[in-house]
């Protein structure tokens, strides 16, 4: 797909390209090629990662409601109510809690990546060395599979490594498969490790992290060389 970047989209893309090309700092390096290929992504679905999105108000009371529900397995709400207004639904249940929320029109980042790896799923073929190399980055010691941990979710992960049921945490996004050389599955796992960088779960010198990060970065700067010659962005 071809769509336009005007000269100021151009001038960023390119200066964030070139500051990953001149630091010899892995993590700058990927944090850098992250911004630019953010920035054409951006470009090229944003219009399609504006989604209808429930907001919940008060998510204290979700917890609340939830176990209610698991023990009594279905509760009747008192009343309900619907008002639109300055375009979005605002919806209040009253159980036992009152539970409100707001339907709306929201920008969701993750899902420019989501409709980049569909669109391109069939055009870009990342060389299986480099695939491999950041697959034997994230084998974990005393185990035969190939992972990013979420780290938003590391409750949830060490409740369930006592069981060991990788394909279980997997399913449920505890954690991101890293098994198979396409580009759904290099997408999952460079945006999770761009979300351990960002948020704050990747040390640098820490050996295991620095492993990932230096492995990922020939991945993320193919997929952009990609995107610039097709845009005709350098």
């Amino acid at each position: 797909m071809e769509k336009y970047f005007d000269d100021k989209q151009k001038t960023l893309i390119n200066a964030w390209i070139s500051q990953a090309e001149v630091t010899s700092n892995d993590y700058l390096k990927f944090m850098s090629n992250w911004i630019a290929f953010n920035a054409i992504c951006y470009n090229l679905f944003s219009e399609q990662a504006v989604k209808e999105r429930a907001d919940i108000k008060d998510k204290s009371k979700l917890r609340k409601i939830k176990d209610s529900v698991e023990k009594n397995y279905e509760i009747q709400a008192e009343s309900t109510s619907l008002i639109f207004k300055d375009e979005k639904i605002d919806i209040n249940i009253k159980t036992s809690e009152r539970l409100s929320f707001s339907i709306k029109e929201k920008y969701t980042e993750d899902m420019i990546y989501h409709q980049f790896a569909n669109s391109y799923f069939n055009k870009i073929n990342v060389d299986e060395e480099v695939f491999q190399c950041l697959k034997e980055s994230l084998k974990k010691i005393g185990d035969d599979r190939f992972y990013v941990i979420n780290m938003a979710r590391i409750k949830a992960y060490n409740k369930y490594k006592k069981e060991k049921d990788i394909n279980t945490m997997a399913d449920i996004g505890i954690l991101i498969l890293c098994e198979t050389n396409n580009l759904k599955t290099i997408k999952n796992v460079l945006y999770q490790i761009r979300c351990n960088i960002f948020h704050g779960a990747k040390t640098p010198g820490h050996g295991s992290d620095d492993q990932i990060v230096k492995a990922a970065n020939p991945i993320l700067e193919q997929l952009i060389k990609y995107l610039v010659n097709e845009q005709g962005i350098k």
